[in-house]
């Protein structure tokens, strides 16, 4: 049995796990300075493992035992744990003094801040525990979200190689096929059009290929082209549908010199404009615009469509499986994403003041 490779959204998750524990981690360490306290514990819920973890800063080697097992266990949790704010525990103890900052609550798991001092904390140090408490909870909840990305991330590379192999077995057997009909045509007509459907389940194939490839690094071909010729290109694949709509498609005539991965940015600008044909009015304007270099390249494509919507935003849009379109996969934008993340760029949505919603890609420029 045969073991797939790791994901590079797998790879990224460890990353980010241990990047946020460094981060955590100098952080409680600068507050127990801070504070000369004896103990910070920081508890939070480790998302890649799927349990408890528990950072500690001890400015002491030696801690009574008895504290310690009363605090690190969660028994003295309430459901009242105040959010930012902090609490005192009773101790029963006249050595030291112990308080509980809340920093985030899920549904199943409570992540707070512990801390254990010689004396009763001051005002001017729970202002200081809650400036900490904050970034704290800035970088967990930032975390968090990372994760759900990865996820969303690793979902859609699941699902191009499921789609990788649903796809293959069938186009291999239409090449066969326009291959034996070729064979066996009893005139020329016809040996053409097998020839093309056999072209057609090549190209195909090699196209599934490089999206599959989307978003590694290691597999971008970078070389020099002409914005606007990528661009014609996408505009004559897209032609019938801009024709069926009556669109007018308002685009720059000079050259714009951009380094990319050809085939790869053809796909991101065929998914922009695809989707601001589905959103037009019949008889409306594209337009398409481009600013740049020396330092980068802005591209932008507004249409005259009902815009994003008030209460959405601009950012689900490229979320995997995320679709306002009737019918819609939710992939399109998605990989559109992923291919000008690997290109060290930024994609960007916004509904336009006059109306119509407006794509912008940013280009950083390469020498």
């Amino acid at each position: 049995m045969c073991t797939s490779p790791r994901s590079m959204a797998s790879y990224e998750s460890e990353i980010a796990a241990s990047d946020i524990r460094q981060l955590c981690q100098s952080q409680i360490d600068h507050l127990s300075e801070k504070l000369s306290a004896l103990d910070v514990w920081l508890v939070r819920w480790d998302q890649v493992e799927n349990k408890r973890d528990m950072l500690s800063s001890r400015r002491h080697s030696l801690t009574n035992t008895e504290i310690t097992s009363y605090l690190e266990p969660k028994r003295w949790i309430t459901e009242n744990l105040p959010f930012l704010e902090l609490m005192p525990l009773s101790l029963d103890s006249s050595e030291s003094c112990a308080y509980v900052c809340g920093l985030r609550q899920t549904e199943t798991q409570c992540e707070y801040l512990l801390l254990r001092t010689q004396e009763h904390v001051s005002k001017l140090q729970r202002e200081l525990i809650k400036e900490n408490a904050q970034l704290l909870h800035q970088y967990l909840a930032l975390y968090q979200e990372n994760q759900r990305q990865q996820e969303k991330i690793q979902l859609l590379e699941q699902t191009l190689q499921r789609l990788n192999h649903q796809l293959r077995n069938p186009l291999a057997l239409i090449n066969l096929y326009a291959e034996t009909i070729v064979l066996d045509a009893e005139n020329d007509i016809q040996k053409s059009k097998a020839s093309c459907i056999r072209q057609t389940a090549e190209n195909i194939s090699d196209k599934l290929e490089d999206l599959l490839a989307c978003g590694k690094q290691a597999s971008l071909k970078k070389e020099n082209h002409n914005l606007l010729v990528l661009l014609q290109n996408v505009v004559q694949l897209l032609k019938p549908r801009i024709d069926a709509k009556q669109l007018t498609i308002a685009q720059p005539s000079q050259a714009m010199p951009v380094v990319v991965d050809g085939w790869q940015f053809e796909q991101v600008l065929q998914n922009l404009l695809d989707n601001a044909i589905y959103y037009s009015p019949v008889g409306g304007t594209i337009t398409i615009n481009w600013h740049g270099p020396p330092k980068a390249v802005l591209v932008t494509i507004r249409d005259q469509g009902p815009g994003i919507g008030d209460e959405s935003d601009p950012q689900e849009l490229f979320l995997p499986f995320y679709s306002q379109r009737e019918g819609g996969t939710g992939l399109g934008l998605a990989i559109a994403k992923k291919i000008i993340l690997d290109h060290q760029g930024s994609i960007g949505a916004e509904t336009l003041p006059q109306g119509g919603a407006q794509f912008s890609v940013f280009l950083p420029h390469v020498p």
